[in-house]
């Protein structure tokens, strides 16, 4: 994958340089942990430490991107200078205020943030194809966890197995942390996993996703594990999947992110449940499991075709439970469409 050339179009500067690890690998489809990626209008450089070299050489063998070994940043610099470059694109809201300075004494910097925004924000046939896989490695994780899940096993287990699950049936990593809460910690919407023991009669809420070649997945289930659940918690579970089918139904290209939040929202209202939902409907997804747009009662990015984003209504009950759906769902043709296959109504075990 190179998209360095794609996003170097849509700057006006002599020549690009990036240095944030995401933004490297939307530019190069290689993740490491140093790295610069310089970019004008003849070529595209790697530059990097010996420990990637070789595995970069590799990976871009038939790409337009070159490899070259840096001690440090002066090392790129230098490189930069020597092509007599006058007008720099660097990413503004990445840099630190000493980089910021150190390079302004250097050259006349413009921000490439906007493009990056613009361009990860949508979506190409291959990236959706990774996320796509990744949502179905995640999902088939969580299918296999059901079957194993007993009483008596902690938070911290659950989301140790969950997350084996997903690397054995191929992802390379966790797109984030997973969350497995028990009973009055799924009321904490991104609770932090414990030794709380499972028991029979409680709800059980998982977050988790995890990537393929750098892309995130992202979904949410809660469940209820032994016995029978109460009136109130099937009664409010039914109101959050409503307002999950109904975004699903209704957000459309075109839409500002907070018109999406509040098809969902409005639902929830007329059940006086709003008040409880103390987050947004949905983030975009990529390379990050947080990307632009954002659908939340303040997001202002207009939604458009090829976009990914979560959709999770949610709602808290302190010291009691909390309820959470979450699919990872795609634009097309002006409509959602999930990448979720399993069923959301009610799992009792």
């Amino acid at each position: 994958m190179d998209n360095t050339k794609k996003l170097f179009r849509g700057i006006k500067a002599d020549g690009m340089l990036t240095e944030a690890p995401d933004l490297r690998a939307y530019l190069t489809g290689f993740e490491s942990s140093f790295g610069f990626v310089y970019t004008d209008a003849q070529e595209s450089v790697f530059f990097t430490d010996p420990r990637y070299a070789e595995g970069a050489k590799d990976a871009f063998r038939n790409e337009f991107i070159g490899v070259m070994i840096a001690k440090n940043e002066d090392t790129v610099l230098d490189y930069i200078k020597s092509k007599k470059i006058k007008r720099l694109a660097v990413p503004f809201e990445r840099l630190s205020y000493p980089e910021y300075e150190r390079l302004r004494r250097k050259f006349k910097l413009t921000d490439s943030m906007p493009a990056f925004t613009g361009a990860m924000s949508v979506k190409s046939a291959e990236e959706i194809q990774n996320i796509r896989r990744a949502c179905e490695i995640a999902e088939k994780a969580y299918v296999m966890l059901l079957a194993e899940l007993k009483e008596g096993m902690t938070e911290n287990e659950t989301a140790g197995y969950l997350e084996y699950l997903m690397r054995k049936l191929g992802a390379q990593d966790r797109s984030f942390e997973t969350i497995a809460a028990f009973g009055r910690n799924t009321s904490v919407p991104h609770h932090a996993a414990d030794g709380t023991k499972l028991e029979s009669g409680m709800p059980v809420l998982l977050d988790f996703g995890c990537k393929v070649n750098g892309y995130c997945s992202d979904m949410t289930r809660t469940l209820w594990y032994g016995g029978k659940p109460d009136e109130e918690f099937v009664r409010i579970y039914e109101s959050v999947l409503q307002a999950h089918l109904v975004a699903a139904e209704k957000i459309a290209s075109g839409m500002k992110g907070r018109d999406a939040d509040a098809i969902a929202r409005g639902y929830l209202q007329k059940q006086e449940l709003d008040k409880f939902f103390t987050h947004s409907l949905g983030h975009g997804i990529g390379i990050n499991i947080h990307e632009y747009p954002t659908l939340g009662p303040n997001g202002q990015g207009v939604l458009s075709d090829g976009m990914v984003f979560s959709i999770e209504p949610g709602v808290y009950f302190e010291g009691k439970f909390g309820i959470r759906i979450e699919d990872s769902v795609c634009l097309e043709d002006g409509k959602t469409v999930s990448f979720m296959k399993t069923e959301k109504t009610l799992t009792v075990l």
